[in-house]
């Protein structure tokens, strides 16, 4: 097991968790093109904003597992990453709220050290203590490693997203 804690990201190190969370998407880019991350000022700075409204968000919760000793911002080594928020429904429904695990990722050097698995487990206590029953992930089909994953952590299947692509190229707009 991983020597750190999980902890709700800092406003102050949004540039360190844009960083991780590109990276995070850059693995998954090499799983399917659809994955990709458009590059640039323009596009980093969208993702710091995105990542800035989430912190602020009641709803949502950026999680990092800090594998530094001392609780000092800048000191502080951040080595995974988890993005859970909650949606809410209109009351057509009986269930109305469900969590959804949107990003998880952890560096490549730290992996198969627990520290995903931490990561969720207090993603999934901050679900319970927001009064939520039920947690949803998506992850990538031909994302083999994290459907591993992901069944050992309790998961099941609950619907199939298909998708296909219009016009004649299989390129993303």
């Amino acid at each position: 097991m991983a020597e750190g804690r999980v902890r709700v990201a800092r406003m102050q190190e949004i540039d360190r968790v844009a960083a991780l969370w590109t990276l995070v998407t850059e693995h998954h880019a090499g799983l399917d093109p659809l994955f990709r991350m458009r590059r640039g000022p323009v596009a980093e700075g969208e993702l710091r904003e995105l990542l800035r409204a989430m912190a602020r968000d009641p709803d949502a919760a950026i999680l990092v597992f800090d594998a530094s000793s001392s609780g000092t911002v800048g000191q502080s080594i951040i080595e995974g990453i988890c993005i859970v928020r909650i949606d809410r429904a209109p009351p057509i429904l009986e269930e109305t709220e469900r969590a959804e695990i949107t990003d998880l990722g952890v560096r490549p050097e730290c992996r198969r050290r627990g520290i995903a698995r931490q990561l969720v487990e207090e993603a999934m206590s901050w679900v319970r203590d927001a009064g939520v029953d039920r947690v949803e992930i998506q992850v990538a089909s031909g994302n083999v490693e994290g459907r591993a994953f992901w069944r050992e952590m309790g998961y099941t299947d609950l619907m199939r997203v298909l998708h296909k692509r219009l016009g004649s190229s299989s390129e993303p707009r």
